[in-house]
């Protein structure tokens, strides 16, 4: 096992005497991983309105 499959053992075992530490880690955890979809979601969107803009702009300019 690697230093940082050690590192997470540790931090595990650790957390579980510590319930509420546990709860606020998974909730950061989750928190994060919201955000993380909210902003690939925004690029997602800006993407499709690029194009579309794009593709209105090429049937002006004929």
């Amino acid at each position: 096992m690697g230093t940082i499959g050690k590192l997470a053992t540790g931090v595990a075992e650790s957390l579980k005497g510590q319930p509420l530490a546990l709860a606020l880690v998974v909730i950061n955890l989750l928190f994060l991983i919201g955000i993380a979809f909210m902003l690939r979601e925004i690029a997602q969107a800006v993407e499709r309105k690029d194009a579309l803009l794009a593709e209105i702009a090429s049937h002006c300019l004929k």
